[in-house]
Order: structure tokens, then sequence, then C-alpha cells
């Protein structure tokens, strides 16, 4: 009987599908799909099938494994199995190295003589970098290192001859970061490689390494003068004293102080998302960790997910808001935050900023229902900007729909993975593409090679992000520090952000400027 309900509800999502494509040219669109889902679920077989089609999840319907009359755990019929993770295989076969992704540090050594940044008791180094290149990472299945040893007591030792400890300042601490934007950011949190101390709070004075954040400056309203408006950093306590900046807002969006060169010389370096323009590059992006832990819910089986696309958005910035409430008209959408919400998010749905391993299966689990996510982002198209809506939503199985940046295709697991709303001259073709990503076998399965492939294989830049989101936030600091102006570009000699593009066409229509997306919301 439950599986039944399940089918049942599955169908008359399907049955939606078809009836918004009727309706499409009448701009009853999304409130007539969703009124046809509930309705004509709840007559075929009650409340359970209405919430199960309008994707909400209960208890006794958890994703991936069902309880057995004998009351243990069976594997339900939803999923692949082809085969084994190949990524996992991957892992197991070189835990420590992980050959199979790209060097991302060469040359790094902690115990190296050549850094161009010491510590307040060590001298500047002059000298070239050096050319011993070294795999030294901390990857999933091995513990952070840190400045000191483990010894069979389970107490930690002082390790002579330690060299390259830095005291690290966070300004205004751990807890005015958004640990929601990237995954592992915690880890920069605590010692280890070349961060000797990590001290929080009125602790400049006394720091080799000063690390500032973004959302503290836009949300906090952190080192703004009162009367300007702007943002002025705190005096360096000396002149060798190395100033960080951590940004992860869209220059052309949230993040227009990217934009400002008299705020961005206030820093040595940047760590930002756009590779070209930043010294350090910490973007968003799945980890082998998340990837691995995310395999069950990917494979899961075309038919037993419904056949839509999901949303979850705090707010409606254009011109993402405009661009949906158009493909709705066309296609069903379950839009479940705040903006243009028309249906209840999954029951139990973590919220935003619940980083922690269980949250993250529980989100992947409940919103891998859907065939389809918006993953569209708040700024349009930004270079090198695409955040955790798409890497997500990759890593379950849900074909992203996005537009961003060519830049970006440099990062994708395979071109075919997503939808991009660019290559589309309007909704209708948008939404025959979707229709048969729905309908046919052969074409779902091309939007889900990649996975099942070997991961040596994968393009470069995709083993490049996983690598670097894989690894100890800290050795990417450590690292330019090592090699300062010789390795890195400091942020006064930088380019400034670049500014969103604008002039990309979207569904046959300009993002911005007159008859533009959002235009007629402005």
């Amino acid at each position: 009987r439950p599986a039944r309900r399940r089918a049942a509800g599955r169908q008359a999502s399907r049955d939606a599908m078809r009836e918004s494509k009727n309706q499409s040219r009448s701009g009853r669109g999304v409130w007539t799909a969703m009124a046809t889902v509930a309705v004509s679920a709840l007559a075929l077989t009650g409340r359970a099938a209405s919430h199960r089609a309008a994707g909400v999840s209960d208890q006794s319907s958890s994703l991936g494994a069902g309880r057995s009359r004998r009351g243990g755990w069976r594997e339900r019929r939803d999923a692949w199995r082809p085969e084994e993770d190949r990524l996992a295989a991957a892992m197991r076969a070189d835990p420590v190295y992980h050959r199979y992704l790209p060097t991302i540090y060469p040359g790094f050594d902690v115990n190296s003589d050549d850094w161009w940044h010491k510590p307040r008791a060590e001298a500047p180094s002059l000298g070239a970098a050096t050319t011993d290149e070294r795999r030294d990472f901390d990857l999933p299945g091995l513990p952070p290192r840190r400045a000191g040893v483990e010894k069979n007591d389970g107490r930690r030792h002082d390790k002579k001859n330690k060299k390259n400890q830095f005291k690290v300042c966070l300004d205004n601490g751990a807890g005015s970061w958004d640990v929601a934007f990237a995954r592992g950011i915690d880890n920069l949190f605590v010692p280890g490689v070349c961060f000797g101390a990590v001290e929080q709070n009125d602790c400049h004075a006394d720091a080799d390494v000063v690390i500032f954040n973004e959302h503290d400056f836009i949300w906090g309203g952190a080192h703004r003068n009162p009367h300007t408006r702007r943002i002025e950093l705190p005096r360096k306590a000396r002149p060798n004293q190395v100033y960080v900046y951590f940004a992860h807002e869209a220059a052309g969006g949230f993040g227009a102080e990217l934009r400002d060169e008299s705020f961005t010389s206030q820093f040595d370096y940047l760590s930002y998302v756009d590779r070209r323009r930043s010294a350090m590059w910490w973007p968003f992006g799945p980890s082998l960790r998340s990837l691995t832990d995310d395999f069950n819910v990917f494979r899961k089986r075309r038919e037993a997910r419904v056949p839509a696309i999901a949303w979850l958005a705090a707010d409606c910035v254009e011109p993402r808001a405009s661009i949906l409430r158009a493909i709705a008209d066309a296609f069903p959408v379950f839009s479940m935050g705040e903006c243009l919400r028309n249906a209840p998010p999954p029951r139990g749905l973590p919220e935003r900023g619940a980083v922690d391993p269980a949250s993250h299966a529980s989100f992947q689990r409940a919103m891998s229902d859907y065939m389809f996510y918006f993953a569209v982002e708040n700024a349009g198209a930004c270079a090198g900007y695409a955040t955790e809506k798409v890497w997500m939503a990759l890593s379950r199985g849900s074909v992203p729909l996005y537009f961003g940046t060519d830049d970006v295709y440099e990062l994708l697991p395979d071109p075919n993975a997503i939808v991009d709303l660019r290559r589309f001259d309007s909704v209708d073709a948008l939404t025959e593409r979707l229709r048969s990503l729905a309908t046919d076998d052969a074409e779902w399965a091309k939007a889900h090679a990649w996975r099942f492939r070997d991961p040596s294989t994968w393009p470069r830049g995709f083993r490049e992000l996983l690598r670097t989101t894989s690894t100890d936030v800290k050795y990417g600091v450590c690292d330019v520090l090592m090699k300062g102006p010789r390795g890195y570009r400091p942020s006064r000699e930088r380019p400034r952000q670049a500014q969103c593009d604008a002039g990309v066409e979207v569904l046959g229509r300009m993002l911005g400027g007159s008859g533009g997306w959002g235009a007629d919301a402005r």
C-alpha cells in the first residue's frame, strides 16, 4: 500500500506537468500545477500521497531504505546499483595522497627555512621559493595535522624544532563568520599546519596574521566609520603583520566592497571564489567526503523523483525571481522558501547554517526527491561565482538549472550535468528539455554519467576544485605565507573584482536594462 501511494503521488505530479504545459499560455501556470498535484493525489490515495507529491517527507518513508516485516532494514528499489562508488574505491586505494587529484600547493613545506612571511620572532626571507614538491594535505580519513604530535598516551606533546608557527587572530571571533558558505571553513578556527595558535577578539596587537571575514563587514557592520560609512581597518600593529580577507559574496551583488580598491588595498591577500582575481582560491564546491556521503541519494532512479523544479530561497532578489515566475507558468515548481512560496518544505529540513554531517545528510535526502533544482545565483552571471546551490544539487543527483560565466564550466564534472538557461531562447524551449530529461532514461543517464566514471578521468578543473575543498583551508593560507608575492600577487596589485555581467541573454531576454528580466519588478 505505501508503494502504491508513492507511485500515485509521482503520477499526480506528472499529470500536473502535462496540465501545466496546456495552461502555460493562459497565465495560470504554477498555481494550476500545484492544485492538480494536491487534488489528484488526495483523491487517489489520501493525505500521505498528497504530502509525497508536494515534496513533504514523513518518518515512515525515509529515502534510501524501508522497514522490513521482520523489523530489520532492507534496501528500497529506488536506487541505481550499476557498480560501487568508483570515487570511494579510489579513496580507499590511495587514502593519503589521493593522486587521482592534481597537486594544488606545489613546493609547500611547513619546515622550510625559505618562508617569505615569518612569525614575529623570525626575520623575513628574501630568497627564492623552494622547488621541492610535497603533497602535504589533510583529506578525509586523516586527522588534521597540529603543531604538536600525538603519542600513545593520547595527550598532545610539542614537537621540537617546529618551524613557521604563526600566531593567528580571527577578527571579531569565529562567531562572526557565516560558516554555511563553504564546508570546512571551521578548520580555520583551530591550530595546525603553520597556525601555532589561534586567538579571537581583541587579539590584533600580538598577532602575526589577522584574518577578516566578509560576513562580519556586510551584515555585522564591523569596522565601519559611523560618519563616512566606509570600512576602515584597525592600523597594523607592525609593518610585517599580515592582513588576510575571506570573502564569498558576488562582487556585483552583496559583495560590492570587493570592487572598491580603497577597501581591498587595506589587505595583503584576498581569499575568494574568483580564481583569477584573488590570491588564495577558496571556492564553493563539494568535497570528497560529501560526494561519497551523497552517493546513495545521487543514484536514486528517475522514476523515484518528483518531475518538478525545487527551490529554497530567503529573498526575492531579481532577476532570478522573475525568471522562475516565467518558468513556473510552463513547468511545475515547488518553491519552499520565503520567496514565491507555494509549497511547504519537507518535514525536518534543517535550518540554514546547519553544517554538521547529520544535517547535510537530512537536507540531501529530502531534496533528492526532486528531479531539478533552481540553482540561479542572486547576482546574475558573475566571474567564478558558483555557490553551494549548484554543487549540492549535483551531488544529490538533482539536475541544476543554472546560468553563469563561462569560467564556471571549467569546474563542472560534465557540461551535460546542468541545464544552462543561456542555451535556450525561450521558456518553451527550456520546458521541452526538462520534459525530455524527466521522461527519457537515456537523457537522464547522460546528465548523471559523470558520477559513475573513474575520478581520474574527470576534468582537471573539477578535480582541482575537489582537492581544494577537501584540503584543510589552513594549507592555502600557509602556502600564501610561505611564498608571499613570489607566488601570490598582493591585493593592492590585483585588478578589482569584476562586475557581474548584465549583458547575458537568458531564455530570450537580457538580464538587465529596459525589457530585461526583473525590469517589471523594479
